[in-house]
């Protein structure tokens, strides 16, 4: 970063070489880069736990179904009513998926990189992966649809913007449980409101079930400095097993 900067000062007003040195200063993103515009990327790197509670639907207040989303909600609550077991996915050790991840109870670690804004998480250690680096969304014919989704991510001022699609149909928000279409897509904004808590604005889009955005604010406080992530497998210590057939008749 030193030769990039030193190199950039050496081109002095030329235009060309000038709008060359603000975009790879955009792009490397990394904490303490310079933006244009005077702004500091801000240094959020290390170990950080949620504030909230369980559930991403804090007490009874549940995304803006549209009238099918909301009778299989009802429905689920109803089969849990009387005794019927309703499967959450991440029962069968399959990951929680976005933004479900942003709601774990477990600590998450954040690395900042040139180009990449890396969340890495303890529950079922599942890495997120935000690109910095000004690459956009695969077409849409060349999009894989997966757990956590694809996610590009540029600073305004202090605050990461992020838009994150191709995430999976088949996760849920919580262990209710609340589900989603596989159209959903999630923006974000990500800021440092105080040294040691992280604010995360996440707003939910989903034409298929949804009425209209669901919006849901997270803070994350910062971990003690000898706190690690440690290793989670849930195949090990798994209580909720089930065959291919028991699975099939629910």
């Amino acid at each position: 970063m030193k030769i990039l900067r030193d190199s950039c000062r050496s081109l002095g007003a030329l235009a060309v070489s000038a709008a060359l040195c603000a975009s790879q200063s955009l792009h490397a993103q990394s904490a303490g880069t310079r933006l244009p515009g005077g702004a500091v990327v801000p240094d959020m790197s290390g170990i950080w736990e949620r504030v909230e509670g369980i559930r991403f639907a804090p007490g009874k207040e549940l995304p803006p179904y549209n009238a099918q989303y909301a009778a299989r909600y009802e429905a689920a609550v109803a089969a849990r009513a009387r005794g019927e077991e309703v499967l959450d996915p991440t029962s069968r050790c399959l990951p929680p998926g976005m933004p479900r991840i942003m709601n774990a109870t477990y600590p998450v670690e954040i690395l900042q990189t040139p180009g990449r804004f890396t969340l890495i998480a303890e529950w079922s250690s599942q890495v997120r992966r935000i690109f910095t680096d000004g690459r956009r969304h695969p077409p849409e014919d060349e999009l894989d649809a997966t757990f956590n989704g694809h996610s590009i991510g540029h600073w305004e001022g202090q605050t990461l913007v992020v838009d994150t699609i191709g995430i999976r149909g088949d996760t849920s928000f919580d262990a209710s449980p609340l589900t989603h279409s596989d159209q959903m897509t999630i923006q974000e904004r990500i800021r440092l409101t105080d040294p040691k808590t992280i604010e995360d604005v996440i707003t939910v889009t989903d034409p298929g079930a949804f009425t209209k955005p669901w919006v849901v604010t997270r803070h994350y406080r910062r971990a003690a400095p000898d706190q690690q992530i440690l290793e989670y497998v849930c195949e090990e210590n798994n209580r909720d097993i089930f065959l291919p057939d028991q699975l099939q008749k629910k």
